[in-house]
């Protein structure tokens, strides 16, 4: 209620969400690497699309680097520029509900480092980039879109003495909008500073809270945020477009304006895309990405 009066809770909300037209916090690196993280045989197909969305609309790019677990064969002939990094990572205990789910995020989290340029853009393996992206960033900053809802919400049925008390005091995870993992840019040595950190804050996180939710990249990332006292930017909505949200279960055109179009289910659909940007496309509704994205183990069986 009186958080305006705390000194820290004033300057992280001054350093958040703040927008890319400010003239402070545009730089001068542009995005000349695209990163896909990508884990699965079931998520290659996708992986192998939003490659070759890149490859066609952000012809700027120097490099497309799909990190995954799969090896570089099961992605079949790719598009000029692109290559593949496959890690062996770690699964969870068999019990465990979500090992894929928490497999990917370890991919997720480490992929920016094998970017070999200096502006990284890292966006989910659903995300389909439709224009390049004329992004400029500094160091110490986090370039994003942003998204309503308060982190700390994942904390809240764990009982007090699982939840990390890192998180006790941070001011991020609390707040209403948070910086969306879908799509990110920084500099090679942000990337540097941010991953190993966020990746040991997210393996904790994940160890002491139960499996009775998916395990997100994002809570553990609000809260590093603050740690290392970065600038957060947003970019706006039209770098993660909501496709299924917006225009799912009806045809419809994708507005001009979209540089990056998140979901879009069947994927078939967005072979009309490359026809033609003007076609009107019949994606399925928001709440089937939901359904599909983040489901235990058991369910992704039957």
């Amino acid at each position: 209620m009186f958080e305006f009066l705390n000194p820290r809770f004033r300057h992280i909300r001054a350093r958040h969400n703040i927008p890319y037209q400010q003239p402070e916090v545009q730089g001068t690196v542009p995005v000349t690497s695209i990163v896909i993280p990508c884990t699965g045989a079931d998520f290659v197909e996708e992986a192998t699309l939003s490659a070759l969305f890149a490859s066609r609309f952000a012809p700027a790019a120097q490099e497309i680097v799909i990190v995954s677990d799969q090896p570089a064969e099961a992605f079949g002939q790719l598009p000029e520029k692109t290559r593949v990094v496959t890690l062996d990572v770690p699964m969870r205990e068999e019990n465990y509900r979500y090992k894929q789910i928490y497999r990917s995020r370890l991919i997720k989290i480490q992929a920016p480092l094998y970017a070999e340029t200096e502006g990284i853009l890292m966006i989910d393996s659903d995300l389909n980039l439709l224009q390049m992206p004329e992004i400029n960033v500094l160091d110490n900053h986090l370039y994003s879109s942003f998204r309503q809802g308060k982190m700390a919400a994942k904390l809240m049925g764990a009982p007090e003495e699982k939840r990390p008390a890192y998180y006790r005091h941070t001011i991020r995870p609390f707040l209403q909008d948070h910086a969306n993992s879908a799509f990110l840019v920084a500099t090679r040595a942000t990337w540097k500073r941010l991953c190993p950190l966020w990746l040991a804050m997210f393996k904790d996180t994940w160890e002491m809270l139960d499996d009775s939710q998916p395990p997100t990249d994002q809570l553990p990332l609000a809260a590093l945020l603050d740690l290392l006292d970065f600038k957060t930017v947003n970019l706006g909505d039209w770098v993660n477009w909501p496709v299924s949200k917006k225009i799912g279960g009806a045809a419809a055109t994708i507005p001009k304006e979209v540089v990056g179009a998140h979901g879009g289910f069947p994927l078939a659909e967005w072979q009309k895309y490359l026809q033609s940007p003007d076609t009107p496309l019949t994606f399925k509704g928001q709440d089937y990405t939901r359904k599909v994205r983040y489901l235990t183990d058991a369910e992704k069986l039957k």
